[in-house]
C-alpha cells in the first residue's frame, strides 16, 4: 500500500500505464467510462487495500 501523495510509486505507475493502454483501445464512451472506473478502483485498493472496501460494505450495510 502506499499513500495519496506518494506519487511515484511504481505500483501506481504501472496502473495507470495499463489504464492508458485500455483507453487508447475503448471505442465507445461506455468503455471508456468503465476503464475510469476501474483505475479508481483499481488505484483505491493499492492505496488503502482490501479492509477499506470491506469497510464501506459493512457501512453500507449497517444504512439499509
Amino acid at each position: 500500500m502506499c499513500r495519496k501523495y506518494a506519487r511515484r510509486c511504481p505500483v501506481l505507475l504501472a496502473i495507470r500505464e495499463e489504464a492508458f493502454e485500455e483507453w487508447t483501445r475503448a471505442e465507445t464512451f461506455e468503455e471508456v467510462c468503465r476503464v475510469w472506473s476501474r483505475l479508481g478502483g483499481r488505484t483505491t485498493l493499492h492505496r488503502y487495500g482490501r479492509e477499506h472496501f470491506a469497510a464501506l460494505a459493512k457501512a453500507s450495510r449497517a444504512r439499509s
